[in-house]
């Protein structure tokens, strides 16, 4: 019989007298093993489950007041579950100094403070760390500049109102003068500032016939400019670090299939992707003041994600939901510490995105 470590054995218990203490704590109903079998999802045997609470009970963390009742938390329980809080509490506050060092230095760019959020995330969570940004053809304009480089040479530079950053070289036909850069520059934003990006290239086209004759010159300038915003996409629409955290863990994850499954699923993305944007569709339908979210097992819609939970926060700008990011793992994690990070980290975003708008006075 394959003999577990001893690491191993006091992990279950720990997890086991978790789940007892705060079910308890909710319902005020003494706790079975069938009980425990049916809802706890701790993927444990019925034999291995009344082994456990009997250990616990011997140990004096549990009593049972009657022969065919379930078990109750004594004081000794109550004491390990507060305590374990608080460890988790503090352990918070030292990650959250950590976590703001982080964010201390402006970054420049959306994608560079998304992608960096997924690195944190990951390494404060030992597991996968997620951020979907927003969708950029569903984004609103800010503005769009172009910025002489010398000769036909150009920038075409895009910042949208959830701001995200764009820059791309244009190599044109001819060399346009200055003023010329200018006017197109002016006529441009007086069209596009708060049009969706995927409605640009047909409102600016459209308008381009009504320009005055001086301007016509640059109509072949627009309209390449035109098929570049067309092609936009952000080339990172989801961002994940980590994935050798689930590899490391893979014992946690049930068997090497699963782990598979799940892998394939971080790498194709796209599929993980939509998993989110369910997650900002559905942000909305609910009145809890809480946005973190936590989907154990298939909850996220997916068969591969059967052993992993996905803890989730919806951060916005302004009053606009704008992306999600979170935490991908084990069933097993820590949820108490996983729910305060992603809340925390989420909240730092926002942060950072009010920051933005105040610099550019809004």
């Amino acid at each position: 019989m394959r003999q577990l470590k001893p690491e191993v054995v006091e992990q279950r218990k720990r997890h086991l007298l978790q789940w007892i203490v705060h079910y308890f704590i909710k319902t005020s109903r003494p706790v079975s093993s069938g009980l425990i079998a049916e809802e706890a999802g701790l993927d444990l045997s019925s034999a291995t489950i009344r082994s456990i609470l009997q250990e616990l009970e011997n140990e004096g963390y549990l009593a049972q007041p009657h022969t065919s009742s379930g078990r109750e938390p004594t004081d000794k329980g109550y004491r390990f579950f507060v305590d374990y809080l608080s460890d988790v509490q503090r352990l918070a506050v030292g990650e959250k100094e950590r976590i703001e060092e982080q964010y201390a230095r402006r970054t420049g760019e959306l994608d560079t403070l998304l992608a960096e959020t997924s690195r944190l995330l990951s390494r404060v969570s030992h597991s996968a760390g997620i951020v979907l940004s927003p969708q950029t053809l569903k984004q609103t304009l800010r503005r769009l500049e172009l910025v002489p480089l010398g000769g036909r040479n150009v920038l075409g530079v895009m910042i949208t109102d959830a701001g995200l950053v764009r820059h791309w070289p244009i190599q044109l036909a001819f060399a346009p003068t200055a003023r010329q850069l200018t006017a197109l520059n002016s006529f441009l934003n007086q069209e596009v500032r708060g049009c969706p990006i995927d409605k640009v290239p047909a409102q600016v086209m459209a308008k381009l016939g009504k320009m005055e004759r001086e301007f016509q010159t640059l109509a072949d300038l627009a309209g390449e400019l035109m098929k570049e915003i067309g092609l936009v996409s952000a080339p990172e629409s989801l961002y994940i670090e980590g994935a050798e955290n689930i590899l490391s863990q893979a014992e946690q994850f049930g068997d090497l299939k699963a782990v598979q499954s799940l892998m394939r699923v971080i790498g194709e993305k796209e599929r993980l992707a939509e998993v989110l944007e369910r997650e900002i569709r559905e942000s909305g339908k609910d009145n809890l003041p809480a946005r973190v979210r936590v989907r154990i097992g298939e909850e996220a819609g997916l068969p591969e994600l059967k052993s992993s939970s996905l803890v989730t926060h919806v951060y916005r700008r302004g009053d606009r939901v704008v992306g999600v990011l979170g935490v991908l793992g084990s069933k097993r994690m820590e949820y108490s510490k996983m729910m305060g990070l992603v809340d925390y980290v989420g909240q730092l975003v926002e942060a950072r995105l009010r920051e933005w708008d105040e610099e550019d006075g809004e």
